[in-house]
């Protein structure tokens, strides 16, 4: 790669969640359902905005010297109460919606809590099969910052639920963290340096191991209850293809896995007269990073 900009995806300064409804609170802990749960109308608001204002926030991601983002009203995320589930041992979870248009925003939704309670709060939305992990996508990735926005920028926060009263709710949550590394490429052609147009794509692991040639196309979280929120990462399901891309110019944006050191990384181009360039780079991804490898050289095929 040759050029490379750092860029932590911490989505939020501290926060606090705050919420509606009639409740009534039980401070003794356990890790079946009781009649302390209740639904209460909880706002997620950002107490600390110069430092979100130095970091992504998520929704409409725009490259300018870097990438910035901004939040937009109705932008859905969703939480989990890690600490509880329901008579029917389903998970007590739903939707969290952005109340503006803006740099930092306040966040609504109806949340099952009780005090003492640990939420896991997620951007995109998902769906929650359990409240000890959580599968997310990199599949069908169309190479703009739009759907990546949109559909792969996935962050991570955990939330304490400090009080409750008849109508409210308290907790509060560090920075939430990105799961994956941006990254931007280009391609040109070793024997003329000429640009090659991106119409298809192919990424995979490089090398000899056993997952060369292919990468994940889902990978899971683990969100347990005693897990940290820095110890939350995502790991990635073996896979035997790899990740396919559908470009749309000279240049597409990849939510790709974060590598536990440098890996060798395995690149395939169809160009729009379908024309196929190969090549291979090295390079090490860390969470929350963007990465730009452009003019990255591919050897065009007979």
């Amino acid at each position: 790669m040759n050029k490379r900009r750092h860029y932590l995806w911490a989505m939020l300064g501290s926060m606090m969640l705050v919420g509606l409804t009639a409740c009534s609170g039980d401070d003794d802990q356990t890790d079946k359902p009781d009649d302390g749960v209740k639904v209460r109308r909880m706002t997620i608001t950002q107490t600390d905005g110069a430092a979100a204002r130095q970091a992504l926030t998520r929704a409409t991601l725009t490259e300018d010297d870097g990438l910035s983002a901004l939040w937009t009203a109705g932008d859905r995320l969703t939480y989990c109460n890690l600490s509880r589930t329901n008579p029917e041992d389903e998970v007590y979870s739903g939707p969290l919606t952005a109340a503006s248009t803006a740099a930092t925003s306040p966040f609504t939704g109806d949340v099952a809590c009780r005090q003492g309670d640990y939420l896991a709060v997620v951007y995109p939305a998902t769906t929650f099969t359990t409240n000890d992990s959580y599968t997310i996508s990199l599949a069908g990735q169309a190479g703009t910052l739009e759907t990546l926005a949109t559909n792969y920028h996935y962050v991570f926060g955990k939330a304490t639920v400090t009080a409750v009263t008849d109508q409210t709710a308290d907790a509060t949550m560090a920075k939430m963290k990105s799961l994956l590394t941006v990254c931007k490429f280009s391609f040109v052609d070793k024997a003329t340096d000429a640009v090659i147009p991106i119409h298809k794509l192919a990424i995979s692991y490089g090398g000899t191991g056993s997952d060369a040639g292919t990468y994940p196309q889902t990978a899971t979280v683990a969100i347990g209850i005693n897990t940290a929120q820095t110890d939350v990462h995502a790991t990635g399901v073996a896979s035997s293809a790899p990740l396919q891309i559908e470009g749309s110019g000279e240049a597409v944006f990849v939510a790709l896995l974060p590598t536990g050191g440098q890996r060798t990384f395995s690149f395939t181009v169809t160009d729009d007269g379908g024309k196929t360039y190969t090549g291979t780079a090295k390079a090490t991804l860390a969470e929350g990073e963007y990465v730009e490898a452009t003019g990255l050289k591919l050897a065009k095929q007979p």
